[in-house]
């Protein structure tokens, strides 16, 4: 895109430092954050420097505007807000959104109270993990967005659906999944149909139905005894959650490369993007700007297929990550530790310290990873009457 072909309305206010940046975002020199934002900690407009001090200036409410981003949110849209860091230390809000004040009003009537958001050229005051993107050179384009990196944001405390202390065993499970079906009714309430046949509602619903499926697995299984087998299905809750989380953090951004993953196998894309690194240095792309595509295209790709790439951006860790993969994965791959645990049970004929440990893990669990996607998905579609227990994790 050509930067000199940006057109600026006359009927709204000119803020000359978001299109400082914005340009400079466009021309590759300034990179942006994609994440979610709390809408409490953005101010709508721009603060104009004067001799009398800063001026706040904000575009007017324009109600036909409003409506009709609402319908598209509702369509399941999510338009990211363009942010930056307020220049005004005296506000409580730390950013500032000058050009997107119909969307900011749109998120705020329809109660969702964390947007997706791209901040330009600040990763101060995170609140969730990001995507960092930088405009790239290419041949098809002056430049191209993609990928540069990703940065974690590990939270302290956790939502958690049982609280620190857990109800009887025969009642968690009950309440997981009143909650889950509750969301999804939220969900279909909130969606509203248009042209577009799969997008981000239909995202949002599937995962809740996985999530279902997946507590009344363990559920049943649990019933009957079988606690290895429920620790097993916890795994793929928990790379549920995993996939939730990255889509959930920008919408609009990853969606293609979770299509290209659910189709196109590591090699065949690794071939591709070597395809077309050659095809753009024959085209008079530089090696170096054409391999810089190239490991945006592969880091992106790696993300939404790879397990470890995923746990990097979600909010319980790394560290957490280790020890509770570690934990699933011996059940799932029942490997030599597992083996030796039923030695044990073999010799001994006590199976009830084992089966107590899985048990409370699996609880433990299946708690944080349905609570890290409900509360969000509740939020994103506009509920927020529930409240939930932060718990701090591990």
């Amino acid at each position: 895109m050509h930067t000199d072909k940006i057109k600026v309305r006359d009927d709204i206010e000119h803020d000359d430092i978001f299109l400082d940046k914005y340009n400079k975002y466009l021309k590759g020199k300034l990179k942006s954050y994609a994440t979610r934002l709390s809408l409490s900690n953005v101010k709508p407009g721009f603060y104009q420097p004067s001799r009398n001090g800063l001026i706040h200036k904000c575009d007017e409410y324009i109600k036909e505007n409003v409506e009709y981003l609402k319908g598209l949110i509702r369509m399941g849209h999510r338009p990211a807000l363009f942010v930056y860091e307020n220049i005004c230390k005296k506000d409580e809000q730390l950013f500032l959104c000058p050009d997107d004040v119909s969307s900011y009003h749109a998120y705020k009537e329809l109660n969702i109270t964390k947007p997706p958001v791209i901040i330009l050229g600040c990763k101060k005051n995170l609140e969730e993990s990001c995507y960092v993107i930088r405009a790239m050179k290419c041949t098809y384009n002056d430049r191209t967005e993609h990928f540069e990196s990703f940065i974690g944001i590990e939270h302290k405390l956790q939502p958690s659906l049982l609280g620190v202390e857990k109800p009887p065993y025969s009642d968690c499970f009950s309440i997981l999944l009143e909650s889950v079906r509750e969301t999804k009714n939220r969900v279909k309430e909130f969606h509203k149909g248009g042209a577009v046949k799969l997008h981000y509602h239909h995202t949002l619903y599937s995962i809740l139905k996985r999530a279902e499926e997946s507590l009344e697995s363990m559920s049943l299984l649990l019933d009957k005894g079988l606690y290895v087998n429920a620790g097993a299905v916890v795994r793929s809750l928990y790379e549920l959650a995993l996939t939730f989380y990255i889509d959930w953090l920008g919408p609009e951004q990853i969606y293609r490369y979770l299509q290209i993953a659910s189709v196109t196998k590591l090699n065949e894309w690794e071939k591709y993007c070597d395809e077309t690194l050659k095809e753009q240095v024959k085209d008079g792309l530089s090696r170096s700007d054409a391999q810089l595509l190239k490991d945006a295209k592969m880091r992106s790709y790696l993300l939404a297929t790879k397990v470890s790439e995923k746990a990097r951006l979600f909010p319980f860790g790394e560290e957490h990550h280790q020890d509770v993969y570690s934990f699933l994965s011996k059940i799932a791959h029942h490997d030599f530790s597992m083996t030796a645990r039923y030695t044990h049970t073999l010799e001994h004929g006590d199976e009830s310290v084992f089966n107590e440990d899985i048990l409370n893990t699996t609880i433990y669990c299946a708690d944080f990873f349905v609570a890290a996607i409900i509360t969000r998905i509740n939020d994103d579609v506009g509920y927020s009457g529930e409240k939930y227990i932060e718990s701090r994790e591990g």
